[in-house]
């Protein structure tokens, strides 16, 4: 069988997956640029506003150094020195854990959240076409993403997924049957997370991740 390749026009014109992959290719490279424009207008590089988008819709627990690397899947020293910049800017400030004084969270300031209202405006766009879709249509689009985003998923290539295909919580057969444990509650197919901060190794993940590189800052 001929491998499907979404950069070949030839194949395009005769596979559905060669014309699925480019769409997929298309539609990131298209929110990466806006993603990037919308830094450019703030005065701050993408990976602040990532960190920005992050710290400002997650709890303190998560908001440390050697999660947020996890999360965007880059070295602690890189998220370490974008997250302090943005403490410069006024747009951060660090919270000490009592629990152990050698680690940080990072919370937004008052200007931080300012900052954020803007970062976010970048999916404007994409939220007004998506808000005319029919629901139907959402539904079945949203399953067919949870199903690659979870095929794709490697924990041991690092990155990762709150989503309920690997939290302990689960109960189904990742098909057409879903339930959470700890809701008590079956789940559509298209109510399944993949950002969820009741995921079973939230906590683990960030109490046992190892110092950073960089300094104190976790």
């Amino acid at each position: 069988m001929e491998k499907t390749s979404g950069f070949s026009p030839e194949q395009q014109l005769t596979s559905l997956d060669a014309r699925l992959l480019l769409s997929l290719q298309r539609l990131s490279d298209m929110l990466k640029a806006m993603q990037w424009e919308q830094a450019r207008i703030l005065g701050i590089t993408p990976l602040q506003l990532q960190i920005l988008l992050f710290t400002g819709h997650h709890t303190a627990e998560v908001n440390k150094v050697a999660y947020i690397a996890t999360e965007l899947q880059l070295s602690r020293p890189t998220v370490s020195d974008a997250a302090a910049a943005l403490v410069s800017k006024g747009f951060l400030r660090i919270e000490e854990d009592m629990r152990d004084r050698r680690s940080y969270s990072f919370l937004l300031t008052d200007t931080g959240h300012e900052v954020l209202a803007k970062a976010e405006q970048y999916t404007g766009e994409l939220d007004a076409i998506l808000q005319k879709r029919p629901l139907q249509e959402k539904s079945g689009l949203y399953q067919s993403l949870v199903t690659i985003i979870a095929g794709l998923y490697d924990k041991d290539k690092g990155g990762m997924q709150r989503m309920c295909y690997s939290c302990a919580h689960y109960d189904g057969n990742k098909k057409r049957q879903h339930a959470c444990r700890l809701l008590k509650k079956k789940l559509l197919s298209s109510e399944l997370q993949i950002d969820c901060l009741h995921h079973s190794s939230l906590t683990t993940s960030v109490n046992n991740a190892a110092p950073t590189e960089n300094g104190p800052l976790l």
